[in-house]
């Protein structure tokens, strides 16, 4: 029997396909506008009805076998094959290291002895994006956005920072460990940043240095320490914008760019991927990034690409909970699969803010579960609370009763599993739009959103270093 979320999601697509036109899109409030010290949370992606938080790891509903009921939400687990694999992640980075048989060091020095290409990234410590002082609200919600699509493909060691301080206009050079990004007219872009006849929209820069190492088979290595990035806001908006600065950015962790024939699902082609993603970044980036940020160590030759990478499967581990609210559903959950444990939740997009529900009274509250994955395999799971006082926008996220599962294994019924630390956490949260996230309380980062026409449900995601987590309720 399909699950209620899938026959949802067939029932629209039967709709619009059905008649000579498609139905008008239903009016739905924007999302609010991200600022850099939210650069952190998870990404909240608007998918024209649905609203979708964290990673874009889902599996789907039919493909995981139902093992629990916890409450009112039915409870699925198991292994799903749907990564990249390991020869086409091993094939793009030999030829993105290709790409690097020769570099100019930021100076204007060509550096040359690498035949056989490098895998060039960004140096020890994550950079710090920075935006140049002037730039729109918009512009900079648009760089935010990115960088949290980026963060949720790295490792936690290894997440990108995001200054609240701009770059005067008249900055000389990025100092080491930044990103600048400048929105600006072509004409109007550093003049020896642009190759001859180059009229594209975006352009990366990076800075290079050599350092030297302790290993006696690569004696020293060659690494990015700082970059500027220019995008023309003229040429390019939307999703395509997005794509545009995510794939600058990327050039300037180190990726370059592959043969379109060969890679097509990547943004890290010539002039950018022609196939667009709400989610920004493709799977075959995402796993790059985890790869060479995650596994591969600085300096890495070619012939070492698949040592170092070590075992890198094609299963993920998933954890999944669906909720029903009406003729829709609230779905949860977490997907682990090379040691990169990644949350995620989704449901329908209300009809206004929370703000202006006037059919709520002055203090709501969702309850509802927890499920996610540990760093160890082990499915975890509670019961999760929220009560939001709309008076001042503010409320609390209660997760209670945590207990877990060995590793591997599927959850029982609730009861039947091991206290997990001391079976509680707590939230202060704070509600932007159709969105929260948390202001205090225990360690963590906590990423939501309101969903269903009356904010009949909520859900979110929880990011922790010894758990992810996906979470929803309904009032």
């Amino acid at each position: 029997m399909l699950s209620r979320c899938l026959a949802t999601a067939l029932a629209v697509t039967l709709t619009a396909c059905a008649g000579e036109s498609t139905p008008a899109v239903r009016a739905t409030p924007e999302l609010p506008l991200q600022t850099p010290l939210l650069a952190p949370q998870a990404p909240v992606v608007d998918l024209d009805g649905r609203l979708h938080v964290g990673a874009d790891v889902a599996a789907p509903s039919e493909g995981l076998p139902q093992v629990a009921a916890h409450g009112g939400a039915t409870v699925s687990h198991g292994t799903v094959r749907d990564g990249v694999g390991a020869a086409e992640v091993i094939a793009y980075l030999l030829a993105d290291a290709a790409s690097y048989a020769s570099l100019d060091d930021g100076d204007g020095t060509d550096v040359q002895g690498l035949p056989e290409g490098l895998v060039i990234r960004f140096a020890a410590a994550p950079p710090t994006v920075r935006v140049a002082a002037g730039t729109p609200a918009t512009l900079v919600d648009d760089t935010v956005r990115v960088v949290q699509a980026i963060n949720a493909a790295l490792p936690r060691a290894w997440q990108l920072g995001f200054s609240p301080d701009p770059i005067p206009a008249d900055a000389s050079a990025p100092a080491d460990g930044d990103i600048v990004v400048t929105f600006a007219p072509q004409a109007s872009w550093t003049a020896d940043a642009i190759p001859p006849g180059d009229e594209g929209v975006g352009l990366a820069a990076p800075r290079y240095a050599i350092a030297p190492t302790n290993d006696p088979e690569v004696p020293w290595r060659i690494e990015i320490v700082a970059g500027q990035i220019w995008v023309d806001p003229a040429q390019t908006e939307g999703l395509e914008r997005l794509g545009v600065i995510a794939h600058e950015l990327i050039h300037l962790l180190g990726r370059n760019h592959v043969d379109p024939g060969r890679f097509p699902p990547t943004l890290m082609v010539a002039g950018g991927s022609e196939e667009l993603s709400e989610h920004i970044l493709h799977p075959l980036d995402r796993e790059a990034l985890h790869a060479v940020y995650g596994r591969l160590a600085a300096g890495t030759t070619p012939d070492r690409i698949a040592e170092e990478l070590g075992p890198w499967s094609v299963t993920s581990l998933h954890v999944r909970g669906e909720l029903e609210i009406g003729a829709q559903c609230i779905a949860f959950g977490a997907a682990l699969r090379n040691g990169l444990a990644q949350p995620w939740a989704f449901g329908p997009t209300p009809d206004s803010n929370l703000e202006d529900n006037a059919a709520l009274p002055g203090s709501v509250l969702w309850t509802g579960r927890l499920l996610g994955l540990t760093p160890h395999t082990e499915t975890v799971a509670g019961t999760a609370a929220m009560t939001v006082d709309l008076a001042n926008l503010s409320g609390s996220l209660d997760l209670t009763g945590l207990e877990r599962w060995p590793a591997d294994a599927a959850p029982g019924t609730p009861g039947s599993g091991a206290t997990w630390h001391d079976g509680r956490l707590r939230y202060g949260i704070a509600v932007r739009g159709n969105t929260f996230v948390q202001t205090g309380g225990d360690a963590g980062l906590v990423t939501g959103a309101f969903f269903g026409p009356s904010h009949e449900g909520m859900g979110g995601v929880l990011v922790r270093e010894d758990l992810s987590a996906g979470f929803g309720g309904t009032r």
